[in-house]
């Protein structure tokens, strides 16, 4: 070999895996300016940037204390001590996810080894997590999908008629308001994950290193309105504070800018009511932001706004010290939410959604219009809007204890669908709000055909000081034996809150086909009503595209709460493929439908109903069995509801405690129909 080949050689090997290591870096790491952690030894020292007042940045010591392998899979992160800015005294603060932290090398250079982004609660000295900004580097620095989380109307697909291969359960995503049991993504959870975290957090949080909660910022909203809502933002690791809202900055102070170390905020709402959580910046490679060293949901492609922010002050607690600030101007658009942390660009904002509500309370001591501004994001819109209509309500004074809520609301959707919301609530209560108007924005961002984000949502509440709400106690019929085609003529006692009982008659048209036999008849609320609606014909509920998921939700919203609901229950005698309904089939064609393999094919029970208003949200519910007879005879000349001499008399089926009442045989009552 010769002496040129073997210098080759040995100058090539141990070169090789430094070029292999080159080669798997990051986009934009940079070897003068960032640090890797093989670099990092026990021991190491540096400095860490925040905002602790006004927009200040402030300089912290830091000192390596170990590196934490596969803390994270296939992760590691630095574990370090901190000193100075007061940090012995609060310890880790809650907005200080993304501080970043530079170690200086064997060279004397201070280099970014990463974020400051974990941190254990009780804590008795400062110590935290550094999460590597090499794998902060590879977080997108554009929206992959092109929008963000929502695509615009001009893309959507929602009318597309390609349908899946089985229908969609809707009420798989969502609990409806009728049923009681929570499913597992069912926002409910949210308040009961909310009041399980803080628990676990008291018992736990000292053996844990977890991401650094980001404290929310909240203006315009009441003490009673937070404490509402501060279980489900407790649950997604935000920590719900009451604060000033976006303003400009003292003239003693220098302006806001984005810079490492400077604080960074989301102004997830603006306007009567602002929502703002609040972290540091971390790093800027041009028009480039990263953020927070940590997921803020973890959804991946977003498109939220981005803007720099100004601090009040940072408020020590025993449990997690955390900073009070707003947000300023809003200065680009973050696009990635991932483990690592939060990357987006400075530049063009993203478009937020109008909603406007009035608000009048009957008394006329009431009248205000609210606007507000949110961000597009499937999980927080829903609230926002249900807390845009919670400020709305409860100001200038909080609901009466009784009260009762008539909403009239218009929402639009980014792919051109609408819905139209009017209904009535009696004692209203959040979560109830939450699942009934939320509902369909959560639908709609979460089903499996298409994310369709909000657009617009205008609208009007009305407070009436009085609950309006009634039980139904009974229901009295002169008879209980008809033909086909007959008009059943009932009476409805009802118990209207704190007031006398009242007498409500109905009229109820059997079909002129109806068979002979025994039927099961109802007079019903909404909520025994739906569930009797998703029982016998459960296809109203199922969706095969985005434009029937639609569809459900107009079916759903549709149903009046201030109802009375007749129910004529006939045999299992129908037949849907998809949503369409095929009622009254002769059974041999109804069994070569469903035998025909169609996976969409749905059997179901033909039921007639009959809605009548009422001015009263209605409570409760009477089954009982009436007799349909071709043959029986109908002589003239006698009252209607007159029962013959010696016979019993009417009958009156009162509110069972069982689901169903067995109405005892009853003298037939002829009369003129």
């Amino acid at each position: 070999m010769s002496r040129h080949l073997l210098f080759v050689l040995l100058t090539w090997i141990p070169l090789a895996p430094t070029a292999l290591a080159a080669d798997s870096l990051p986009p934009g790491f940079d070897a003068q300016r960032h640090m890797r952690v093989s670099e990092v030894k026990d021991g190491m020292t540096g400095y860490g940037l925040s905002v602790f007042k006004g927009s200040a940045i402030e300089r912290f010591d830091v000192e390596v204390l170990s590196v934490l392998r596969n803390f994270n899979p296939k992760d590691d992160v630095v574990l370090i001590r901190m000193k100075g800015a007061n940090l012995e005294h609060t310890g880790p603060v809650a907005g200080m996810s993304g501080s970043p932290i530079y170690l200086k090398d064997d060279r004397g250079q201070f280099r970014l080894i990463g974020a400051f982004a974990y941190g254990w609660s009780l804590m008795k000295d400062p110590l935290g997590g550094v999460q590597p900004i090499e794998n902060m580097l590879t977080i997108p620095a554009v929206p992959r999908k092109g929008e963000g989380a929502t695509r615009p109307a001009a893309a959507a697909q929602s009318d597309s008629p390609r349908l899946s291969q089985t229908a969609w359960q809707v009420d798989e995503l969502l609990v409806m308001p009728w049923k009681k049991q929570p499913a597992t993504l069912n926002p409910l959870v949210a308040w009961n994950a909310g009041n399980r975290a803080s628990l676990v957090a008291l018992k736990e949080g000292d053996m844990h290193l977890r991401p650094l909660a980001m404290p929310l910022m909240a203006s315009g909203l009441s003490r009673k309105t937070l404490d509402q809502f501060e279980p489900v933002f407790r649950s997604f690791g935000l920590s719900l504070l009451q604060a000033g809202g976006a303003a400009s900055p003292p003239a003693t102070l220098p302006a806001a800018k984005l810079e490492p170390g400077s604080a960074i905020a989301i102004p997830l709402m603006t306007g009567d009511v602002n929502l703002t959580p609040m972290g540091t910046c971390t790093e800027i490679l041009g028009d480039r932001v990263l953020a927070f060293g940590h997921s803020f949901f973890g959804e991946g492609d977003i498109s939220l706004p981005m803007s720099a922010g100004y601090i009040n002050g940072v408020i020590p607690t025993l449990s997690t010290s955390f900073k009070l600030g707003a947000s300023a101007q809003t200065v680009g658009t973050f696009y990635a939410d991932q483990v690592f942390g939060c990357g987006g660009r400075l530049g063009p904002t993203p478009v937020m959604v109008p909603i406007e509500l009035r608000c009048l309370y009957a008394d006329g001591s009431v009248d205000l219009t609210y606007r507000f501004s949110a961000a597009s994001h499937p999980r927080l819109t829903p609230v926002m809007m249900l807390m845009a209509m919670s400020a709305a309500t409860s100001t200038p004074r909080d609901l009466p204890e009784y009260h009762t809520l008539d909403y009239d609301l218009a929402v639009e959707f980014t792919n051109g669908q609408s819905l139209k919301l009017q209904n009535r609530l009696v004692n209203s209560s959040t979560v109830e709000l939450f699942v009934l108007i939320g509902s369909p924005l959560m639908l709609a961002a979460e089903n499996p055909f298409e994310r369709v984000g909000l657009k617009k949502l205008s609208g009007t509440l009305r407070v009436t000081a009085e609950a309006r709400q009634a039980d139904i106690l009974a229901v009295s019929m002169p008879k209980s034996k008809f033909t086909p085609g007959q008009t059943i003529k009932a009476f409805v006692t009802i118990r209207p809150f704190r007031a006398n009982e009242l007498i409500v008659p109905v009229e109820f048209e059997l079909p002129r086909n109806l068979p002979d036999g025994t039927y099961e008849f109802a007079v019903t609320d909404w909520q025994q009503h739906m569930l009797a609606e998703q029982a016998t014909r459960p296809f109203r509920f199922t969706a095969q595209n985005a434009r029937e998921v639609f569809d459900v939700m107009r079916d759903v919203t549709s149903v009046r709460h201030d109802s009375l609901y007749l129910r004529l229950t006939r045999r299992e005698d129908g037949v849907a493929i998809g949503r369409t309904a095929m009622p009254l089939l002769p059974s041999s064609r109804r069994r070569v439908l469903l035998g025909a393999g169609l996976s969409n094919t749905t059997a179901f029970i033909s039921s007639t109903v009959k809605a009548v208003p009422s001015d009263y949200v209605m409570t409760g519910g009477v089954q009982f069995a009436i007799t349909i007879d071709r043959e029986l005879k109908v002589e003239g000349g006698k009252r209607p509801g007159r029962a013959e001499p010696g016979a019993p008399g009417p009958v009156r089926v009162e509110q069972p405690s069982a689901k169903t009442v067995v109405m005892p045989d009853a003298a037939d009552t002829d009369g003129n129909e």
